[in-house]
């Protein structure tokens, strides 16, 4: 059994498979952040343009909520106007 997965130092070659087991969700994100990054087509351009924009009014929205040191108020009619009705009997 010399050479196998689990031998000698057991916990080096399960770490190594581990990380050769992430190495396609990496190269997909890495591909996924490269096609963010440079986009090619005008529509992909729209829709990062719009993606980043969205981003920075949240940023900006937390950033004035932690500011203020609020928090979000819900009114307890607008939320069950919003649910609708109850089905309790």
């Amino acid at each position: 059994m010399a050479g196998g997965p689990y031998s000698g130092t057991g916990r080096v070659n399960a770490d190594n498979n581990f990380f050769r087991s992430m190495r396609p969700l990496l190269t997909s994100l890495a591909a996924f952040v490269h096609a963010g990054l440079r986009p090619r087509t005008m529509l992909a351009r729209a829709i990062v343009t719009v993606l980043a924009i969205k981003l920075v009014a949240v940023v900006a929205m937390m950033a004035f909520q932690h500011y203020e040191d609020r928090s979000a108020v819900a009114d307890p009619a607008g939320v069950a106007y919003r649910l609708g009705p109850s089905s309790a009997p």
